[in-house]
């Protein structure tokens, strides 16, 4: 069963002004991006072709610096609640977005993902009440290793799902011929299909980490439920999903479409996982 206990401990001043501050500003912070990379959607604006990296790295080290924060305040990884869940995926989407688009080297998509961020991070700062439940298992740094590697990939999967659903829509106006939204803002669909390929790929590698980190702690531990947890077992079925979807389109049997439509089917498949997790589980996952 999960230790679970909570704490009521004072800490630093500075740090305690610095999280309150953060929880302000941070939301602020991602709404300033998305009209940044709005104006590089809609105009191609060129000061905010230059000003979107250094915001982009600014907000993120703001962002890293309040998860260690809270870290150093409960002395755990700070995503025991759903605020604090959120946040932690507002923050991992933000730095798979980062790595896709230094890779794709297309900044053209960034609103649509920037905003998704910000709608997550404004929910866990209007949620940020309760003092949060200290988790014993948090303690354990294979477990954590587990939970960053699990959120990371899920964030790389959400944004694969962005794109692919950007790929699916610009497809349909080029085929009906009827240019509206994402004609002539979008990258070419050949652009969209590496960067979805390519959040595909760091999801798969993080969420093959965060398997093999969840399954070495459970047989360090002697956990002989896994094998019945629905949160392994979805996980596990999400993983098998993206790895059949990367290597049919290694071997060229697939196309963009086909793999715009399993991020998406992906996305729901881990939409279904947190539910279950949060709502359904029972074992280690029911927090």
């Amino acid at each position: 069963m999960v230790g679970l206990r909570f704490l009521s401990e004072e800490v630093n001043p500075p740090v305690q002004s610095f999280l309150a501050a953060a929880t302000v500003l941070l939301p602020l912070a991602y709404l300033l991006l998305v009209v940044v990379y709005g104006a590089l959607f809609f105009s191609r604006h060129p000061r905010a072709e230059r000003w979107a990296p250094p915001l982009l790295l600014g907000t993120l080290a703001l962002h890293l610096a309040y998860l260690v924060g809270l870290g150093f305040k409960w002395h755990q990884l700070p995503a025991a609640t759903v605020p604090q869940a959120l946040t932690v995926v507002a923050f991992a989407t933000a730095v798979v977005y980062a790595l896709v688009e230094r890779l794709g080297k297309d900044r053209s998509t960034g609103v649509w993902l920037v905003a998704l961020i910000f709608l997550f991070q404004l929910l866990s700062s209007l949620l940020d009440r309760s003092d949060p439940p200290v988790l014993d298992l948090f303690q354990s740094p294979l477990f954590v290793i587990h939970i960053c590697l699990a959120l990371l990939g899920y964030a790389a999967f959400v944004i694969a799902g962005a794109y692919g659903f950007l790929f699916l829509r610009l497809y349909r106006e080029l085929k009906s011929g009827r240019f509206r939204l994402f004609y002539g803002r979008l990258p070419p669909l050949e652009v969209l299909d590496r960067m979805t390929s390519g959040a595909l790929m760091v999801g798969f590698v993080a969420l093959t980490g965060a398997v093999a980190c969840g399954l070495g702690w459970a047989m360090k531990i002697g956990y002989q439920g896994w094998m019945t947890d629905t949160k392994i077992l979805l996980t596990i079925a999400t993983w098998l999903l993206y790895a059949a979807a990367l290597l049919l389109r290694r071997l060229r049997h697939w196309q963009g479409r086909q793999t715009a439509w399993v991020s998406l089917a992906g996305l729901v498949a881990i939409l279904v996982s947190m539910i279950t997790s949060n709502f359904l589980a029972q074992g280690l996952h029911n927090f």
